[in-house]
């Protein structure tokens, strides 16, 4: 819920600086300072209004404990405002050792931080700690990984702001898409159904959030530096987006494949009510890893407001489908309908836009997808078919020998079956080929 609240005030600075910093190939040290300097004003509203709406959200959930804890995360929002400018240029320069280093660093820190404390006093402060910990080692060590230091300057605001407040629409109607949700559930469930939601969610968004995001991350910057050889930039694209689906298929038909033993292993027997969600949600965060590498050609092609005004159409139908779902079936109406409409009806929209964008046929796409669906497809099939044979044995297989069979099981599947429709597709150039060489070579360096 203080989450969810966070999320909404820092809308308020959500222009994507660094994302304009990256795009832009004329960069100089005004556009920097400039941009640290909107994060600093933006970030200290942000936190000022965070202390405003503590009681007014505690009052809105029917949550008490909320008053306490959004004053302990603006804090948290305040010292990230302050995070070194000059790191963009890590992935701007495809630095990508000193971009993991940063990004591991804080992720261990909060990490460390949240298992200790939750040890130790096993309660919801543990997760606010962590998250606040995050944001200020997160910050300390901007400065230690890069020289830049940033100083107070609006002199580039103009030139920032043109491109960005398209971004700051775009996050603003992502938020309604992904976040609404939380608003809707945590007034009409409550916490338990909400957090049942979330939970699964996380689960389920896992292909997206953790194995994507990071390479949209890093390919990003390329896309800009191509944004003038249309060749080339088609020529990336179709090898990343080959890539995405290569890895996106088979670890969200994983997750549907093993969801119930999964969930006893990693969360107990009392989150059994996630299973059908994750079950779903798996699904759309399979279509949101398809979509997203679409929408950041646009982007880096300096088109920023087709995004926003495909985000604004889809929107006009996603969320009053998501608060009738939410309101009429609970958590499991409001899962289908990100999935179906936000997911589906989306993925069709940017498909069609993009291809007329980047002249890049949507049979193209298709193709692309082919074999890593079959494959999963396939490999899903197999492993509901062990699992039930696990079950039905003379003593039911406990949950984490499931998991041990299942998983392993699953990748040789997919494996051999991605190789062979390969192989009989002639061995083309896709990702599967690219995804060999570079196993090869690094064998031969071994050597």
């Amino acid at each position: 819920m203080a989450t969810a609240v966070v999320a909404l005030t820092e809308l308020m600075g959500a222009f994507g600086f660094d994302t304009t910093l990256i795009q832009k190939q004329n960069t100089k040290r005004a556009h920097y300072d400039t941009a640290w300097t909107f994060n600093v004003i933006f970030g200290l509203t942000v936190a000022l209004v965070l202390l405003v709406l503590a009681v007014p959200a505690s009052e809105f959930y029917r949550e008490p404990r909320l008053e306490g804890i959004l004053p302990a995360l603006a804090l948290g929002t305040l010292i990230a405002a302050f995070d070194n400018i000059g790191t963009v240029a890590f992935r701007k320069e495809l630095n990508f050792r000193s971009e993991f280093r940063l990004l591991f660093l804080k992720r261990i820190a909060s990490f460390i931080v949240t298992i200790s404390l939750a040890v130790a006093f096993r309660n919801y402060w543990a997760l606010v700690a962590g998250i606040v910990t995050g944001k200020l080692v997160g910050v300390l060590i901007s400065y230690l990984l890069h020289p830049y230091r940033p100083r107070l300057d609006l002199s580039a605001r103009n030139d920032l702001l043109h491109f960005s407040k398209w971004l700051f629409f775009s996050n603003l109607i992502q938020f309604m898409h992904s976040r609404s949700t939380d608003f809707i559930l945590g007034r009409t469930v409550g916490s338990h159904g909400l957090g049942v939601f979330n939970v699964a969610t996380e689960i389920s968004s896992l292909p997206a959030t953790e194995l994507i995001a990071p390479l949209n991350r890093a390919v990003y910057p390329a896309y800009a530096r191509l944004a003038t050889r249309p060749e080339e930039l088609t020529r990336r694209f179709i090898e990343v987006f080959g890539l995405i689906a290569l890895i996106a298929f088979p670890v969200s038909f994983g997750i549907v494949s093993v969801a119930e033993p999964m969930v006893r292993v990693m969360l107990g027997q009392q989150w059994m009510e996630a299973v059908p969600l994750i079950r779903i949600i798996a699904l759309s965060g399979l279509v949101g890893a398809l979509q997203s590498n679409m929408y950041l050609v646009i982007l880096a092609l300096g088109k920023p407001k087709v995004n926003t005004l495909l985000g604004s159409i889809l929107l006009i139908f996603t969320l009053p489908t998501i608060v009738y779902a939410s309101l009429q079936y609970g958590i499991i109406g409001a899962a289908w309908a990100h999935f179906g409409i936000s997911g589906l009806f989306g993925l069709t929209g940017i498909s069609l836009v993009f291809s007329r964008i980047t002249q890049i046929k949507i049979k193209l796409l298709l193709n692309l997808l082919m074999r890593p669906l079959l494959s999963a497809a396939l490999m899903a099939s197999a492993l509901l078919m062990i699992d039930k044979w696990l079950l039905a044995g003379p003593e039911e297989s406990m949950a984490i020998t499931r998991l041990l069979i299942l998983v392993p099981a699953g990748a040789i599947i997919y494996l051999g079956t991605i190789l062979s429709l390969w192989l009989l597709a002639g061995r083309p150039n896709s990702a599967e080929g690219i995804l060999l060489k570079i196993l090869k070579e690094k064998l031969e360096k071994r050597q």
